[in-house]
């Protein structure tokens, strides 16, 4: 789902009024690729969302978060032609964050650029569509996502002690999440966003931690969600996991949580069969609970965090036990802090052993996401 949703704060003012003009994700749409891999400008927030675990020859074991934002500033309406180069529609935002899971480090970052003079950019396909090797579908700085001709994707990212240099390729098409692309977040027409996901992505490259290079392999998720508006009154935050699972089915749930921690009627999900088929999975189609006693406190921003998880899909038979790969994967950022990393998970399905391996995003512990109600 990814944590697009937080720069609701940031240019809000510039952004909002009576005669705004940024569209809004309320009726379906027909998805076109790889049109859709690039920007959606007319829409207020977007993001491009990348998590993964990756492992050595050796089995040393990575996780990663990739995210870069796209908060747009100037409405539709507003866009003149600036006589400025200073002059900027969006607000963009990087986060980078790499779990050393055997070393048990963890590193992260966060990159904000005005993005005037091409510091930063989101181009559609028309503008990339001269490139001759790779198209950069988003990029902060140097940091950024490309689209390679073969259809696969580009990641490359550094920090203080961290650099991760990835290619993903798809293993299948991409998944339309929630009623065929359109997710609903809460009521009304327009509290919603258009996602989707590509699950499941074979994905090699290099991870470079404290100045010592390592070849890794792995599987990637990656996100697109843009939006104008999404969350409603009483939602104070939310759970997501992504989850390769052994016997060949990808599994991503979301769990909107209200002011007394229980699920709202808005949570969603989908299980993705072996062969690519997808069930969309309401509210009460699953639980995510999480497990008593079991919570990691930062001394950092101060939220407890559940850790350790319980999944249920009764019409599947689906019984996981997921916990954290390890405990302190806290994004402590200004003007949030947030839980986002590797997680382990192992249960039965239909009374099979199965195992899962994925990523849990965790927002709302260290005090209400205020800013990501419009």
């Amino acid at each position: 789902m990814g944590l697009g949703l937080f720069l609701g704060g940031a240019g809000a003012g510039a952004a909002e009024g009576p005669d705004d003009s940024w569209q809004k994700a309320d009726r379906p749409r027909a998805f076109e690729f790889p049109r859709d891999h690039f920007t959606h400008n007319d829409f207020r927030t977007e993001w491009w969302y990348a998590t993964g675990r990756v492992r050595t020859a050796e089995g040393r074991k990575f996780g990663y978060q990739f995210t870069l934002f796209r908060r747009g500033v100037r409405p539709p309406a507003d866009r003149a032609e600036a006589t400025s180069r200073w002059v900027v529609d969006h607000l963009p935002l990087g986060h980078f964050a790499l779990s050393d899971v055997d070393g048990g480090k963890f590193y992260f970052d966060q990159r904000l650029e005005r993005g005037a003079f091409g510091r930063a950019g989101f181009p559609d396909m028309a503008e990339s569509s001269g490139r001759e090797k790779e198209n950069r579908l988003a990029w902060v700085g140097d940091w950024e996502l490309a689209l390679g001709g073969d259809g696969s994707f580009s990641v490359k990212a550094s920090q203080s002690g961290a650099i991760l240099d990835l290619k993903l390729q798809p293993l299948g098409a991409p998944i339309l999440q929630g009623a065929a692309g359109l997710s609903q977040k809460s009521a009304g027409a327009g509290n919603a966003s258009y996602y989707y996901s590509m699950p499941r992505m074979k994905t090699e490259g290099s991870v470079q931690v404290d100045g010592k290079s390592f070849a890794v392999s792995g599987l990637s998720w990656l996100d697109r969600e843009w939006a104008t508006n999404q969350l409603g009154a009483g939602q104070v935050g939310w759970d997501w996991i992504s989850l390769h699972l052994s016997d060949g089915r990808d599994l991503m749930l979301y769990r909107l949580r209200r002011a007394d921690r229980s699920a709202d009627e808005f949570s969603s999900g989908t299980l993705i069969a072996a062969d690519r088929g997808s069930r969309h999975l309401g509210w009460q189609d699953f639980s995510l609970t999480p497990q008593p006693g079991k919570t990691w406190t930062s001394a950092r921003s101060g939220g407890v965090y559940p850790i350790a998880w319980r999944i249920e899909i009764p019409s599947e038979s689906l019984i996981l036990n997921m916990s954290a790969a390890m405990p302190d994967q806290e994004l402590a950022l200004s003007p949030v802090a947030y839980w986002e990393g590797a997680v382990d998970a192992a249960g039965t399905a239909s009374g099979q052993a199965v195992t899962a391996e994925g990523y849990l995003e965790m927002t709302g512990y260290s005090g209400p996401l205020q800013a990501l109600k419009q």
